[in-house]
């Protein structure tokens, strides 16, 4: 399995690769609940397509914002694994991450994903591993059901990121960046699919918005619920 790391620049057809897996797993990548099969799935595949893109293609970019006084350069990087093995290489997944302002050594993953015929061959830990040789303390955000597996890969569970568990593997020193709300409500694709889903729900619109609320509400009461039976055994 071949590492590429990805600073001062990146490939399309890898921006292309991640995009698409990315997508095909928003029911994870978003924070709040959506199921595979609920009508508001294609914004939340909207949301992971505009962001993760943008994302990728500031990798190298050299893009500087003054963030409390000081010139910030704000950095992306993003290491994919290609399977070198075959006939023709294969793309076995990707991180994608940034590098927290005024801190050194810490970064947040974004967004980070398998190719499914890859999972359970340690294609994750391989890259997180590389990762962690520039930024030993990382953080992310992740679905109550992947929180076994992060803690696994040594990540202790800290606070409510919407509907996901916020994890990190120490202090995150430094300040994360990013786009908001603004950002998905101007962006071509996110207003297209709140427009389809509009134009296929009619009166239900309301009613399925309402539903991944509710659905959302609950989870992250299950989330406060998780990260205090966590305090509470490491008080014991």
């Amino acid at each position: 399995m071949e590492l590429i790391h990805f600073t001062n620049g990146i490939s399309p057809l890898v921006i292309d690769k991640s995009v698409n897996l990315a997508v095909s797993e928003a029911p994870a990548m978003v924070g709040y609940v959506v199921d595979a099969d609920s009508p508001i799935l294609p914004l939340a595949q909207a949301e992971v397509a505009a962001l993760l893109y943008d994302a990728m293609t500031m990798v190298g970019a050299g893009v500087r914002q003054r963030f409390e006084g000081l010139m910030c350069e704000l950095k992306v990087g993003v290491i994919a694994a290609i399977d070198d093995e075959q006939d023709e290489p294969r793309f076995a997944g990707f991180i994608q991450y940034k590098p927290r302002l005024l801190a050194e050594g810490v970064a947040t993953i974004g967004y980070a994903a398998v190719e499914k015929s890859y999972r359970g061959q340690g294609v994750f830990r391989l890259m997180l591993d590389e990762l962690k040789r520039d930024y030993p303390v990382l953080g992310l955000d992740c679905p109550l059901e992947l929180v076994p597996m992060y803690e696994h890969l040594g990540f202790h569970p800290t606070a409510v990121q919407g509907a996901h568990v916020g994890m990190s593997t120490g202090t995150m020193s430094g300040k994360n960046w990013g786009h908001g709300q603004e950002f998905l409500d101007q962006h071509p694709r996110y207003i297209r699919a709140k427009e389809a889903i509009r134009d296929k729900l009619g009166k239900a619109t309301r009613d399925a918005y309402a539903k991944r609320d509710a659905d959302t509400r609950k989870r992250v009461e299950e989330v406060k619920s998780l990260l205090q039976a966590r305090k509470a055994a490491a008080t014991a």
